[in-house]
Order: C-alpha cells, then sequence, then structure tokens
C-alpha cells in the first residue's frame, strides 16, 4: 500500500520544502536516540527524557502539519527555517540542563541546528538566531549556578560557552557568504526578466536528459517557440509592452509544462522547451496546447485587441546524435512554421525522422 498521500507532490516547491523538513526530523529523532542513550547510562533520568522527546515529537507532527496543509505557504519564507531552529535551540536548551557530564557531547547540536540555515538565511538572520543559542547556553549555566548541586567546574563551562560563541559567530559568517554565493549562482541561472532558464543553463539541463536518456533508452524531445512579430511590438508600443508580452507568454506557457519539463530563453523571442519522457507525438501535443493557449492570453499594455501568437517547432532525439542536430531540425520545423503563415506548430519531417 501507497503512503504518497502523507507528501505533498502536485507542487514542486512545497515538494522540496517538504524534503528538507524530513531532514529536519530525522535529526531530530537522532537527537532522542542520543537521549535515549544517556539514559540507559545513567547519564539522564526518565523524567526530562520523555519530557524532551515529546516536545520532539510535538514539533515534527505541528511542522508535518503546517507543511502538508500548507499554512507554510502564508509565512515569508516558507521552509519554516526559523521557526525551526528556535524550536530545536528550546529543546536542547532544556537537554542541557539535565544531561550532566554528557553536556559537551549535546553542545555540538547547536552548530547542526544553525547548520540547516545556510542555504536559507543571510548573515544577519543567522547571526540573530547565533545570539538566541547563546543566550539560552548561558541561561542553563545560570539555572545549573543556582541549582542545588550547582557545577563542579563552572569556569570550565563558561569557557565552553565562549568557544561555543566564537564558532557560531564564525559559522554565521561563512553561512552567510554561501547564502550570498548561491544568491549570484541563482541569478546567473535564471533570465532577469521572464524567471526561466537562461540559454547556458537550458542547453545545459538538455545535455544532462539527453544523457539519461541514453543511458536508459527513453526518449526526448524538444520545442523551439518564437513569439510571432515580436519586433512589430517592440517598434510600435515600445520594450516595456515587449517585455510584458514576454513575461505573458512565458506564465502561459508554463502552465501547460509538467514539474519535469524545462523551460529556458534561447535568446530575443525566441524560447526552448525540453520534454524529458516525451515522444515526437506528445511532444507536439504539449505545443499544441500552448500555442492555443498564448492565442487567448491577453498581455496588458500591448495593446486592446492585439493577440499574442507563437510558432513552434518539434523534434525529437536520435539516440547517439549531437544536441545541435535536434536543435538545428526543431530550429528548421520553426521556420517552416513561421513560412506557412505563423501561430501553428510544425514536427520535424517525418522523412528525416525514421
Amino acid at each position: 500500500m501507497t503512503l504518497s498521500f502523507l507528501f505533498p507532490h502536485d507542487d514542486p516547491g512545497q515538494t522540496l520544502r517538504f524534503r528538507r523538513y524530513l531532514i529536519a526530523s530525522g535529526t531530530s529523532l537522532m537527537f532522542v536516540c542520543l537521549l535515549a542513550l544517556c539514559v540507559l547510562e545513567g547519564v539522564l533520568a526518565v523524567r526530562p527524557f520523555v519530557i524532551a522527546s515529546t516536545g520532539v515529537i510535538a514539533m515534527i507532527l505541528m511542522f508535518y502539519a503546517a507543511f502538508r496543509s500548507g499554512l507554510n505557504k502564508r509565512a515569508k519564507d516558507r521552509s519554516l527555517t526559523v521557526p525551526m531552529m528556535l524550536c530545536a535551540t528550546g529543546v536542547v536548551s532544556y537537554a542541557l540542563y539535565y544531561v550532566g557530564p554528557a553536556r559537551p557531547v549535546f553542545l555540538l547540536m547547536f552548530p547542526v541546528i544553525l547548520f540547516f540555515g545556510v542555504f536559507r538565511l543571510n548573515t544577519r538572520a543567522l547571526l540573530l538566531t547565533s545570539a538566541v543559542i547563546q543566550v539560552s547556553y548561558a541561561l542553563v549555566i545560570s539555572l545549573l549556578l543556582d541549582a542545588a548541586n550547582g557545577l563542579e567546574r563552572p569556569h570550565i563551562e563558561i569557557f565552553q560557552w565562549v568557544m561555543l560563541t566564537a564558532v557560531l559567530i564564525w559559522f554565521s559568517f561563512m553561512g552567510g557568504y554561501i547564502f550570498d554565493l548561491r544568491g549570484r549562482l541563482k541569478q546567473s541561472e535564471y533570465d532577469e526578466l521572464t524567471r526561466i532558464y537562461t540559454r547556458r543553463r537550458v542547453l545545459e539541463l538538455l545535455a544532462r536528459e539527453r544523457a539519461a536518456c541514453d543511458r536508459s533508452g527513453g526518449v526526448l524531445s524538444v520545442c523551439m517557440l518564437d513569439i510571432d512579430l515580436f519586433k512589430h511590438v517592440n517598434d510600435t508600443l515600445g520594450h516595456y509592452a515587449g517585455d510584458i508580452v514576454l513575461q505573458t507568454f512565458v506564465a502561459v506557457a508554463q502552465r501547460e509544462l509538467r514539474t519535469i519539463d524545462i523551460m529556458g530563453r534561447h535568446g530575443g523571442e525566441e524560447f526552448l522547451v525540453v520534454l524529458p519522457q516525451t515522444a515526437l507525438e506528445g511532444a507536439r501535443e504539449c505545443a499544441e496546447r500552448i500555442r492555443k493557449q498564448t492565442e487567448l492570453a491577453r498581455a496588458p499594455g500591448a495593446g486592446r485587441g492585439r493577440r499574442i501568437t507563437v510558432s513552434i517547432g518539434v523534434a525529437q532525439y536520435r539516440p547517439g546524435e549531437r544536441l545541435l542536430s535536434m536543435l538545428q531540425r526543431a530550429d528548421a520545423a520553426l521556420y517552416r512554421a513561421k513560412a506557412a503563415g505563423r501561430n501553428r506548430v510544425e514536427c520535424e519531417e517525418k522523412a528525416l525522422a525514421a
């Protein structure tokens, strides 16, 4: 019996966030196992173990409900990175008060918590989270100093706090650097105007799909799309209207694509769509849906009564061929669509596709 209904799968972004949640949940369960070992070794009493473990399970279920129901989409950070990190900090701090001689080991959980924010938080957010961790550990030390048994070597505990502070600050600056670097890398992969892949990136992904196709013996098709009379829009209405047309077309086209399909701006008003696991006929049907929906679309600011139309050329990958050959066949089919009156789909010639 499949358990796929337990996991979001209709939204690629939500699916990715849920995977991050699963990694965090797995780490939390590992923490519970470490606490269980402390109980077996007599370092941790059963009552604080039960409380900490219950807290972990409750948080896992709470965040599962948030992701599964889509409530996380209302937050600025839909991955709920900071709330999960703060909840984890609270549970670890609680455990630190009770684990006695095992406390230095559990201090390592704090850098692990901070690590989860590396790809989602900038330097400022990481430093603020680090400050919460430092204050939490300082509070634990203060409570232990006031406890009946106290601390045997309080200066060692303070030294550990100083070392933890230094590590977390370093981690925050390095994590912020990685976050900024990732942001710049992501910007280089996406077209600034349409927010789809650049020519370089879409060709890289096409090469990856070609390699996967060669390994598995699957099928692969591509579509070359060109917005009809786009230069006329720019010349008569201006480049702002042209930008609106491009953005409108991309939004329409993406609604007709699957999550595994890839779309990139090939240059100017020309686009490339990569269709993995799709034969020529399936690619033609996809192209025809895009053509029809584009014809029905209206671009605000592009002129009253002006229709957006697109011409599309379709080609299927032949095992072992160069990508350039497939793209040339798709481009030739696109040229025939333009020559035949535009606003139509043409496939590679059957004589060549045999």
